[in-house]
């Protein structure tokens, strides 16, 4: 069964960089032919020839399983789980497994907005099947945007606006996460995480931090770099930065005081510390703010 929208907008619409074009959802039962049922000119394809679209799509493989192929793309097998983004004027086909079938969501746009999204998180035509796994927010965000499609209610250009913006970042997000998805390592960089913010009051070793937390050092360092984006002393420090930023802003604590409650060996070194992330003296920090809430 399919419910597919495809959508007309107004001028007013462009100012929001992002139009949306077609929402859709659809089972495909096994051995059934594929595409299911009529569509525009402009959507049509067959699984012998291909196609090339006008504007960006993103399919999720919900259920299921098949296999894509595109200009850039040699011929790949789908799973569920794979969301597959289709860039404008790019040769592409695709179709579910005839002993499987599939289910299947997608969404169709096109604006600078949207091509500035992509090309940021997605730049590369050569990438374009991303493993993200089963996600309910994802298939979440498909179903409301089909009911928002649906209903075509004022704005609903610009509704659909921020749930193409979700599915870009979420797809961005999950393949950045899914490594670390029941991965025995995260609890343990968690664990780390945790034992810094209870302790921001002292100075820790990180070789002590990785053996608490159940790991060799190297690997703990590694880990936690890909996990975070910092080497864990820097994070241990940007931590501290960031209390301390909490402290000039909510108390009178002098620097000294400050630097005392966050195990710094001198108000020096904190200021030093402060001023190489900040770029700016903790005095200057608490100063500005105050001056920007008069």
């Amino acid at each position: 069964m399919a419910t597919i929208r495809y959508l007309f907008t107004h001028k007013s619409d462009l100012k929001w960089g992002i139009i949306t074009r077609t929402v859709g959802m659809q089972d495909v039962a096994p051995g059934s032919s594929y595409p299911i049922g009529d569509h525009p000119e402009d959507y049509l394809f067959m699984t012998n020839k291909g196609r090339t679209l006008r504007e960006f799509q993103i399919i999720y493989i919900i259920k299921g399983g098949g296999w894509f192929v595109s200009a850039h793309q040699e011929r790949t097998l789908l799973k569920a789980g794979d969301a597959i983004i289709l860039y404008p004027d790019e040769w592409h086909n695709y179709a579910p497994d005839p002993t499987t079938g599939w289910s299947e969501a997608w969404i169709g746009f096109n604006g600078s907005f949207a091509e500035e999204l992509l090309n940021k998180f997605f730049p590369d035509k050569s990438k374009p099947i991303h493993h993200v796994g089963i996600s309910n927010s994802l298939c979440n965000a498909y179903t409301k945007a089909f009911e928002v499609a649906d209903d075509q209610m004022p704005a609903y250009q610009q509704q659909l606006a921020g749930y193409i913006a979700l599915i870009i970042t979420s797809i961005f997000a999950r393949s950045q996460q899914l490594p670390y998805i029941n991965n025995p390592d995260t609890d343990n960089i968690n664990f780390a995480i945790k034992l810094m913010r209870q302790n921001l009051n002292c100075e820790l070793h990180m070789e002590e931090v990785a053996a608490q937390a159940g790991m060799g050092y190297s690997k703990f360092r590694k880990t936690f770099k890909d996990y975070t984006g910092y080497a864990p002393a820097q994070y241990f420090l940007r931590l501290k930065m960031e209390r301390a930023k909490d402290y000039l802003l909510n108390s009178p604590l002098s620097c000294k005081e400050i630097a005392y409650r966050l195990g710094f060996d001198s108000a020096s070194h904190f200021n030093k510390m402060f001023r190489l992330h900040e770029h700016q003296t903790p005095i200057e920090y608490r100063g500005r703010l105050l001056q920007d809430s008069e």
